[in-house]
């Protein structure tokens, strides 16, 4: 499969990779972990890592055709610089339940993303997308890729056979597909 250039950003769950983690920064010296000083320490082998790519590149291809189907993480496209990024997405690593416990939000897994956006009012919307244009991932049959944008405030998504992925060429193309 190949990704378009324009999904430059990967969010990656060591958790889910394992030693597979170690490859992927092999291959992409370009990355930071979402978690910071303790969590680091003591969840490193476990943490979300951002990752910045281009197409074409052997991180890219690696990730295409080993990662795709075993919910790795999710993909994204923002213009925004990866340290706006990673500022970004650590504000959502943890989450209050009513009763007040914390917990780690793995939003990064598509398998919860795909499940929580459409839960999501319009400001929770568009706090959580804020520089990020849309987001692709696994849809549950790991040979569709999913695609979320906000239009107007509100969620649009579709389903694209994971051969026809590179058709989306810019973010205008991706509302357009709703329409």
């Amino acid at each position: 499969m190949d990704f378009p250039i324009q999904f430059s950003y990967t969010i990656l769950d060591a958790a889910r990779m394992l030693e597979r983690m170690e490859k992927a920064k092999g291959l992409n010296s370009q990355y930071a972990s979402l978690y910071r000083g303790r969590s680091k320490e003591d969840l490193g082998v476990v943490a979300p890592y951002l990752f910045i790519y281009q197409e074409g590149t052997s991180f890219a291809n690696w990730l295409a055709e080993e990662g795709w189907g075993d919910f790795w993480g999710i993909y994204f496209y923002s213009t925004a610089p990866s340290s706006e990024l990673h500022l970004h997405f650590r504000k959502f690593l943890l989450v209050q339940t009513e009763e007040g416990e914390e917990l780690y939000f793995r939003f990064y897994d598509p398998r919860v993303l795909r499940i929580f956006l459409p839960t999501c009012n319009e400001a929770q919307l568009r706090e959580f997308f804020g520089p990020v244009s849309y987001f692709m991932m696994e849809d549950e049959d790991p040979t569709q890729a999913i695609i979320f944008y906000l239009k107007e405030g509100q969620l649009g998504s579709y389903t694209l056979p994971v051969s026809n992925v590179e058709t989306i060429t810019n973010k205008d193309e991706v509302a357009e597909t709703e329409q």
